[in-house]
């Protein structure tokens, strides 16, 4: 069941390379919305982290009791 030669050239997709040189990936990425919405929830991560004190949601002159010991 395997095509002819003439039926493969027929179908073959064109070369890519001889229209449009692909750059890398590290370049095209930066072009995606993916890239971005992830870029801005890492940065809106990072800003919550530093500001909340290490995410310890506690008042800051508020430091814990003393444990009550039992008679």
């Amino acid at each position: 069941m395997s095509a002819t030669r003439q039926e493969r050239e027929q179908h073959a997709k064109p070369d890519r390379s001889v229209d449009t040189p692909q750059r890398p990936y590290w370049k095209r990425m930066h072009h995606s919305w993916f890239f971005w919405v992830a870029a801005v929830s890492i940065l809106v991560a990072m800003v919550i982290y530093i500001t909340s004190i290490d995410l310890a949601f506690r008042p800051q002159g508020a430091a814990p009791g003393p444990a009550a010991k039992a008679p």
